[in-house]
């Protein structure tokens, strides 16, 4: 099976690394798109830096074309001179600026602002309105206006963020600056939302500390402040911050802040663009995010994937069959064969592996069992003064002419022809063949049949049967406890196992180790197999085999005889009166 443990590791180890594979190397794939995310995030922040310009061009062209009005001009260079009632001047500036601008909302404007030429607030639009007279000329885009400088700043007031751009109002006769126009342009969701069309992106308006404006829901943009905070020495050296990991409910995004510029960068007023951050790399994440059209036969290698474990399935069910299930069908037919009787053992050397093992196992077994059987009847005196595979000498007792007693003893042969023995191994009560002489010498019972026409083979040792003990294999030759001596010559050919004159004097238990002895002997003459035949089966087979042959004949006792016909060996019973 070495063959097959190799694929089977080799299919794991293909497996794993395919399943690493399929988990890392998402991971260098998600760092790039996060890399490619956070090199957009910067495109988008200096794109935002380049529409806030382009606003701030677009308002001071605004204002500075509003502060060209003559009313406005003669208005402001009036409150300079201080000629004029302050309240009259403040309502005639916006009754003129409201019939320029009628709609401050619709153009994107939340206040305009007029100042006379020390700074002084003459008139307000929109935005408190009703407050006029105080001098803001402290700030920096008003100062820059009365100079004769275009300038924008964003401002931080109120909780909201301001847009303002600044220009001069010259006097009619263009000599000289009698005031200056701010507009201020609201910088809330409206504009986050213009930023979101144009950028693609999420975007975020952060002011002391909070968000007073985003494209997402500010409730789970709680962590956002204290986020660009951390990084603000950042954004003063570099005006923005790198790509920032930000946790917005289930979701992960990339965030990069930047300030505003002028009055507001002084109370933390930024603006976030906020990008997706890729899909995680972890498995849960890539099964949750593929879609049926990933799926397609089209979009997916169904057909190589199918192939493949197809073709990986066949390699390992050739290699089972080859290494395991032929192997297994090939022991047991020779099982099978040893169970028959056919063969001794099993041929070990065909199976590799542990088939060879369990084979070498069996055998071992077969071994130990049979030596056992042996040496208990060998130990038992039943056969040990004479080698067990020898044939009897001629002339003697169990030579081939040897014969039962014809007249005056017990069992005596009578003679005549009879029926030949059954052909091999043990036949029923009724076909074991018997004979018992009576009172003057006549036959009881049906006499023992003659072994006629049986040549033994010439004497000649052979090897005993396994576990047979070493010391009887040079043992020398003696009469069998069950031989007689008194038995004159008959025409029988078999291979008796004792006299029935004698067998009254012998145990029952050496008889039948005796005869089991001699009937190993035999069949190994003969080249039949005796595995699996033990000394308890031949002596329970006996014992069945005596009762019955004891209750039909009303004999005293049976004894059983060795003989061979058609060349196997075989048994005679003889009734003992």
């Amino acid at each position: 099976m070495f063959l097959s443990k190799i694929w089977f590791i080799l299919i794991a180890v293909a497996a794993g690394v395919a399943l690493s594979i399929a988990l890392a190397a998402p991971r260098p794939m998600a760092q790039k798109l996060e890399e490619l995310e956070g090199q957009r995030l910067d495109r988008a922040q200096y794109a935002a830096e380049q529409m806030l310009k382009v606003d701030a061009h677009k308002w001071i062209d605004r204002v500075a074309k509003l502060g060209r009005d003559a009313i406005l001009s003669e208005a402001l260079d009036s409150a300079s001179r201080g000629t004029g009632e302050l309240g009259v001047q403040h309502k005639t500036v916006q009754s003129r600026i409201r019939s320029l601008l009628p709609d401050l909302s619709t153009a994107g404007i939340a206040s305009i602002t007029a100042v006379d030429a020390y700074g002084r607030v003459v008139a307000r639009v929109g935005d408190n309105e009703k407050e006029y007279g105080e001098n803001i000329a402290g700030a920096e885009i008003v100062a820059d206006a009365l100079r004769g400088y275009l300038s924008d700043d964003v401002w931080g007031a109120g909780g909201h963020l301001l847009r303002v751009a600044g220009a001069p109002v010259l006097s009619k006769s263009r000599d000289r600056i009698v005031g200056a126009l701010l507009i201020g342009a609201e910088t809330g969701p409206q504009f986050a939302e213009r930023l979101k069309r144009n950028l693609d992106m999420d975007v975020a308006l952060l002011l002391r500390g909070k968000v007073i404006a985003a494209t997402l829901d500010p409730t789970q943009l709680a962590a956002l402040p204290e986020l660009v905070a951390q990084h603000r020495a950042e954004i003063e050296d570099v005006k923005r911050t790198p790509a920032l990991p930000l946790e917005v409910g289930p979701d992960t995004y990339l965030a990069v802040a930047g300030a505003f510029p002028g009055q507001a960068s002084q109370q933390q007023g930024y603006y976030v663009l906020i990008g997706r951050k890729p899909a995680k790399a972890d498995l849960g994440s890539l099964l949750a995010n593929t879609s049926a059209r990933d799926l397609k036969w089209g979009s997916f290698p169904w057909l190589s994937l199918i192939g493949s474990i197809l073709a990986a399935v066949a390699i390992g069910l050739l290699l089972q069959r080859l290494e395991v299930e032929r192997p297994i069908a090939r022991m047991r037919a020779e099982l099978r064969t040893l169970a028959r009787g056919e063969a001794v053992k099993l041929n070990d050397g065909r199976y590799s592996g542990g088939f060879g093992g369990i084979a070498r196992d069996i055998n071992a077994a077969i071994e130990h069992h049979a030596m056992g059987s042996l040496s208990g009847a060998v130990a038992a005196g039943g056969f040990s003064s004479s080698p067990p595979g020898d044939l009897p000498p001629a002339g003697s007792a169990f030579g081939a002419q040897a014969a039962f007693p014809s007249s005056g003893a017990p069992g005596a042969v009578a003679g005549s022809a009879a029926a030949p023995p059954p052909s091999s191994g043990f036949g029923s009560p009724s076909s074991l063949q018997s004979g018992f002489g009576a009172g003057s010498g006549a036959s009881a019972f049906p006499p023992s049949p003659p072994l006629l026409g049986f040549s033994p083979p010439p004497p000649a040792a052979f090897s005993p049967p396994a576990g047979f003990p070493p010391s009887a294999r040079s043992a020398p030759r003696a009469p069998s406890a069950l031989t007689t001596s008194a038995s004159p010559p008959g025409t029988g050919t078999g291979i008796p196992g004792g006299s029935a004159t004698d067998d009254d004097l012998e145990d029952d238990d050496k008889h039948v180790q005796g005869v089991y002895l001699q009937f190993l002997a035999a069949k190994q003459q003969c080249g039949e197999s005796a595995v699996g035949l033990t000394l308890d089966k031949f002596r329970q087979r006996l014992q069945e085999n005596k009762v019955a042959l004891m209750s039909k004949h009303d004999c005293r006792t049976v004894r059983f005889s060795v003989y061979v016909k058609d060349g196997k060996a075989s048994l005679r019973a003889t009734p003992v009166k």
